[in-house]
């Protein structure tokens, strides 16, 4: 019973490990990365926010929905803002390609830090400019 188990943790393991995205790769998600502060912002406040963006992309929401100019997501003291680096693109942002962009600069700057970056991707056409401040 014990090698059974043991077995089973290593594959488990191993499935898993395969399947988590080296950070040398996440990193290749953003650039132009300018940390912007030293102080981290509130962590729960940064989380909300993160999930605010396009009025909400939090649960079963996979998207931006509604094709909009520019968006922000705000919460206590955390505001991000997203514009699309071409004129007249829209933000159709997917929540992995959104999440990855800030696992990306949290790598650089650190978890919460305020920043400005263009995440690659996540417009009708081009990337998108990406900031987190503090209000």
């Amino acid at each position: 019973m014990q090698f059974s188990l043991a077995t089973l943790f290593a594959a488990a393991l191993f499935i898993i490990g395969a399947f988590a995205a080296p950070i040398e790769r996440r990193t290749t998600a953003v650039s132009n990365v300018k940390c912007t502060s030293k102080t981290a912002l509130d962590f729960h406040s940064t989380n909300v926010a993160i999930l605010s963006i396009c009025g909400g992309i939090a649960g079963k929401i996979e998207k931006c929905g509604g094709n909009p100019t520019s968006t922000t997501g705000v919460s206590g003291t955390s505001k991000f803002t997203i514009n699309p680096v071409d004129s007249g693109a829209t933000i159709n942002i997917s929540k992995g390609r959104w999440e990855q962009g800030i696992k990306a600069v949290a790598a650089i700057c650190g978890a919460d830090i305020p920043f400005t970056a263009t995440f690659a991707g996540g417009a009708s056409t081009g990337d998108v400019n990406v900031s987190l401040e503090s209000v």
